[in-house]
Parts: structure tokens; C-alpha cells; sequence
């Protein structure tokens, strides 16, 4: 089975992530995804470790 990453560049996208990764994860369960926070204010950097 080949692997895919999936990169989301992410600023203040919390409420975005949210609804995104879920969606990412039923679509493509055994994809990796990484969201590359660029010094958010909100709790992008939290949701995107979890």
C-alpha cells in the first residue's frame, strides 16, 4: 500500500481544522497528515498535534 502525506499550511486556522482534518481522516484513513503552524494566535497548534 503506497503512503501519502497530506501538508496543510495553516496561520489562525483553528475553526478550519476542525472541520478538515475529520473529513482528511474518513477520506484517507491511513494517510499521514501534517499541519505546519505559522505562529497562530488561536489553537491551530494544538489541534493540529492532536
Amino acid at each position: 500500500m503506497e503512503r501519502i502525506s497530506i501538508i496543510l499550511p495553516a496561520k489562525n486556522e483553528a475553526e478550519g481544522l476542525l472541520r478538515t482534518l475529520p473529513a482528511l481522516r474518513q477520506l484517507y484513513p491511513h494517510a499521514e497528515l501534517i499541519v505546519v503552524d505559522d505562529g497562530s494566535t488561536d489553537t491551530t497548534a494544538e489541534i493540529g498535534r492532536s
